[in-house]
Order: structure tokens, then C-alpha cells, then sequence
């Protein structure tokens, strides 16, 4: 009798608790999420809120704002290559404190269980791992035994993905559970010729998940929330992908809510949010407080977000131009730039007419409400190390030096665009082995941007896959001396001190890599490599 009892207990505490999935869809622009199994959850009874942006279009930045409704810069993580500070508060870890159990089931190298996003999780489903992070270029990389270096890329299919949490789906029947679902499929490179083409395969698998859903009984009572961390470019404004610019091509994702059954909040699904607001929808509908450390606003009730900010540093970080940040205000677009930009959504959503000049007055008002975010001053890659040797370093690079406007000193990344199209380039002719192509252009852009490390590291690799070991060193050492903690250079460093004969220096530069990246496997192989070298010429 006293076992029926606490089965009747746990039974009426399930449904007090509903279940609450998470489906994050990388990439996914909100314009192309009007596919036939995301429209069929608005017209039966979900909601579809049409003005939802990200608070930086990266995707281990942009699901760490989502999981912990903090910006960018309060936590840190502003790149790929970060690490989600230890003990900040979580969804996962407020729902798990109220009895559900908590499972994440990952796509994408990105979001792998190294870098702290399984906080609050008790299971964690990231089948991926690394061997090192590039400080300069936001990479995460493999770094195991294979001679590329830019060999970076891992996934799993949402098949695979939706495979696992069903399978821990079945396995808590009955419980309250927080399932967090990450699909990568929209992320280049695509299995399909076009992202339209991409989207669709990806509804389909959405699509099979819902049934799923409902011949398992998890459908009617569960809080499913589909969402994107990012848009894509897709050419717009010239960015082809994503964490250039921060125009709404890269910022607006799709934010749609199935309720489970007699469950439907009144929204206002128009007004505008972020995903810094979407844990604390979530907590809001499950009458749970959200942690003090929270700072969105529900979008299921009360005043909701006045302003939504928005950011984007990777030209700041990479290439030494300056940080993107934007302010959404009513319909009035901010964006803070060395030339701002100033666009009116409602009747301008694509951001093709800029009047700056034309309101100045909304643009000043709207560019100090964006000084009360309190974004902290961070050093780039570029300006770690010693001071004074970073300011004699970066002199001799030109990068502090008089010359054409914003050289390596903050320049506007829309004046730098074709720079960065010009070495997107040269990173695909590496990849297809034209090294000399690839040097040519990153050469040029080095002419006019002399201070930028990112570009030059990168020419010191393709001089080292050239076997042009002399120059390659003499462009890799000028990039270590300013930024000594990038990975990558350390160990292209090495290659040419080997391919030049010059094993101890070599070794010593693998060593360096070793120790920024214990478990980078290629790394570690070099080092054995010039030291049985070494020990041999003894």
C-alpha cells in the first residue's frame, strides 16, 4: 500500500512538473524556418515569436547566453574557442534543483562537454573531443595525428542525435525531465546543394521526432521550444556565413513554442527578445524564480525586454579591427561602429538604407542606452604577453605605426570586408593544396594591413606546407612574439624550424604547443619526432 502511495506521489509531482525540450538548430535563419513540421506546431496551437534575435552570432557563445541569461561579456564567452566559467547558474542546473533530470544530447564539436556548457546536466550526450584551441582564430581543433592542421570540423546527423534522446526519452517515462537537443545539419558544409535544400531535410528529421514524441505519449504534456543560436549571411551585406557583422541576416532566429495540451500562455508573439530571455520564459511558465544572476525578462508575460543588444568581436579578436554591437529599440536597429549604423526594421528589415545622418538624434539616443551595457575592456589574442614587447613587436608590424586609416588598430569591418572575403579565399586554396594562390592573397592583405596576426600566422602555415621553411619562420616568429599563446602558431613554428634542421629550436616550439594543448596528439608526436632527432645527430 505505502509503495501505490508513493507511485501515485511521484505520478501527481510529474504532472505538476511537465517536461520541457530544448530543440537549438544551428544556423537556422528565421526566414527559413517556415517549414512544413515547424508551420504544423504553430497551427495547432503553437506560437511563432517573429522578432527574436541572438546576442552573438557563435555558436558556443550564443548557447551559453541561451543556457545562462547572461551576455557575452559578463561571462566571457565571446568566441568558439572560450570555456563556460565553472558554477555559473544554468537552466539545466535550476530545473535539475527542482527534481527533473537533465540530459543534452550535442551535434557539433562546438558544444563539447570540455567547455563547460554541461553544467546542470546529468547526462550530457557530446560523442566529441579536441586537442587544442587557436586563441587567434576562435578554432577548436582535432589536433590529433593527421598532418592538417585545419582538418577542424566534427558532427553527428540530427538523426543520430534524435536517436539518443529517445532513447533516454524511453528510459524516464513518466519522469520530469529537461531535454536539450543541438542539431548542427544547417552548418556548412551542407549535405544538401543549398540551405533551402539543408532546411527541409532538417524539418523532415523535426518531423519524425514529433511522432516520435507522440506515439510515446511525451507530445501532449511536454513544453517542446524550437530556436537557432545564429542565422547565415547567406551573401547578405557580403558575409557569406556568420560572426562578422551583426545584421539581422546572422542575428534573427526562429523562436516557436508547442504548449503542452490546456497550457497555451497568451503571448505577445511580435515583440522583440533574445536569447537571453529564453530561460527565463521557460522558468516563467514552469512557475519556477529565475537564479538573481539571470538577466533576461520572460517573453511569456509581463513588460518583457525594452532594448535587446546584440554583439559580434571575431573581427576584433581575429583580425585586430573592432568589436560589432547593436541595440534594438522598438523598430530602431544601432549598430556601434567606427561609421554607425542606424536601420528602421519595420520598414526596412533587411538594413539597406542607413540613416545615421538622417536621425541623428534617435542614433545618439539609442547609442547611450547602449552604454549602460556594461562591456568590459578585454585584451585581444593579439595583445597578450608582455607589454612592452607587444608594443616593439607591433610597431615593427606596422600595427601601431601612422598609415591608411584603421590599419590594424580598429578599422570598421565593413571597410575590411573585402579583406576578409580575400582570405576566406586563401583558407580554400589551402584546403585544395595552392599554396602559392593562398600566399599571393594572403600577402595582399597583409600590404594593407600589415598588424594583423591572424592573416600572417596563417601565411607563415601555407610558407611551411610550400616547404618554404626560412620565410615561414621568419612570419611565425614575429606572430609569436605578440601573441605566444595560439597553438597553432607554436607548431607551425616547429615544422619550420624542422624542415630548416633547427631541432632544438623546433623542439622547444613543440614543447610550447604541448603545454598550451596536452592533448593534442600531433603535437606531442613532433616533439618525439625532433627529439629522437636530436638525441641522434648526439
Amino acid at each position: 500500500m505505502r509503495r501505490i502511495s508513493a507511485v501515485l506521489a511521484f505520478a501527481a509531482a510529474a504532472s505538476a512538473q511537465p517536461p520541457v525540450i530544448l530543440i537549438s538548430v544551428d544556423t537556422l535563419r528565421a526566414d527559413h524556418s517556415k517549414t512544413p513540421a515547424i508551420e504544423g506546431w504553430v497551427s495547432h496551437g503553437g506560437t511563432r515569436f517573429s522578432n527574436i534575435v541572438t546576442q552573438i552570432p557563435l555558436t558556443l557563445a550564443s548557447h551559453t547566453v541561451m543556457m545562462a541569461s547572461q551576455y557575452p561579456y559578463e561571462t566571457g564567452v565571446e568566441e568558439n574557442a572560450g570555456s563556460v566559467p565553472k558554477g555559473v547558474p544554468t537552466l539545466a542546473g535550476v530545473l535539475k534543483g527542482r527534481g527533473y533530470r537533465t540530459a543534452a544530447f550535442i551535434g557539433s564539436i562546438f558544444l563539447e562537454k570540455e567547455l563547460g556548457l554541461d553544467q546542470g546536466f546529468d547526462t550530457y550526450d557530446s560523442p566529441f573531443s579536441f586537442g587544442a584551441f587557436s586563441k587567434l582564430s576562435g578554432e577548436l581543433l582535432f589536433a590529433g595525428g593527421a598532418r592538417n592542421s585545419y582538418s577542424v570540423r566534427e558532427r553527428r546527423p540530427a538523426a543520430l542525435v534524435f536517436r539518443a534522446a529517445n532513447a533516454f526519452l524511453a528510459a524516464h517515462k513518466g519522469e520530469p525531465v529537461f531535454v536539450f537537443i543541438h542539431l548542427f545539419d544547417m552548418h556548412k558544409p551542407w549535405r544538401a546543394p543549398t540551405y533551402k535544400a539543408q532546411s527541409e531535410l532538417v524539418d523532415q528529421a523535426l518531423g519524425g521526432f514529433e511522432q516520435s514524441l507522440k506515439r510515446e505519449g511525451w507530445w501532449d504534456k511536454s513544453l517542446v521550444v524550437l530556436t537557432a543560436d545564429h542565422g547565415e549571411g547567406l551573401g547578405e551585406h557580403g558575409e557569406s556565413d556568420h560572426g562578422y557583422f551583426v545584421y539581422q541576416s546572422t542575428l534573427h532566429v526562429p523562436l516557436v513554442v508547442h504548449w503542452p495540451v490546456g497550457a497555451a500562455m497568451a503571448v505577445n508573439p511580435d515583440r522583440p527578445g533574445g536569447l537571453v530571455d529564453l530561460a527565463p520564459s521557460i522558468l516563467d511558465f514552469l512557475k519556477i524564480p529565475q537564479p538573481a544572476s539571470f538577466h533576461g525578462k520572460s517573453l511569456f508575460s509581463g513588460p518583457g525586454p525594452t532594448a535587446v543588444f546584440a554583439e559580434s568581436v571575431y573581427a576584433r579578436d581575429a583580425f585586430g579591427w573592432a568589436a560589432l554591437r547593436s541595440l534594438r529599440v522598438g523598430g530602431l536597429q544601432y549598430v556601434d561602429a567606427p561609421k554607425p549604423e542606424l536601420y528602421d526594421l519595420d520598414k526596412d528589415p533587411a538594413e539597406r538604407e542607413n540613416l545615421i545622418a538622417r536621425r541623428p538624434a534617435d542614433a545618439a539616443r539609442l547609442k547611450s542606452q547602449l552604454a549602460t551595457y556594461k562591456v568590459a575592456a578585454k585584451p585581444t589574442a593579439a595583445q597578450a604577453g608582455d607589454p612592452a614587447r607587444r608594443k616593439e613587436v607591433l610597431e615593427s608590424l606596422g600595427y601601431l605605426a601612422p598609415g591608411p586609416a584603421g590599419v590594424g588598430s580598429g578599422a570598421d569591418p565593413k571597410d575590411r570586408l573585402p579583406d576578409l572575403i580575400r582570405y576566406e579565399e586563401a583558407l580554400d586554396k589551402m584546403a585544395e593544396r595552392r599554396y602559392d594562390l593562398a600566399i599571393a592573397s594572403l600577402r595582399t592583405i597583409l600590404a594593407r594591413d600589415p598588424g594583423n596576426l591572424l592573416v600572417r600566422r596563417d601565411l607563415g602555415a601555407a610558407l611551411v606546407e610550400s616547404r618554404k621553411f626560412a620565410e615561414a619562420a621568419a612570419e611565425l616568429q614575429r606572430v609569436a612574439s605578440a601573441s605566444p599563446g595560439d597553438y597553432i602558431t607554436r607548431y607551425e613554428l616547429g615544422l619550420a624550424y624542422e624542415g630548416l634542421s633547427k631541432f632544438p629550436e623546433a623542439k622547444d616550439q613543440f614543447d610550447a604547443a604541448c603545454k598550451l594543448a596536452p592533448a593534442a596528439a600531433q603535437c606531442l608526436s613532433a616533439a618525439e619526432r625532433v627529439a629522437a632527432k636530436i638525441n641522434g645527430k648526439r
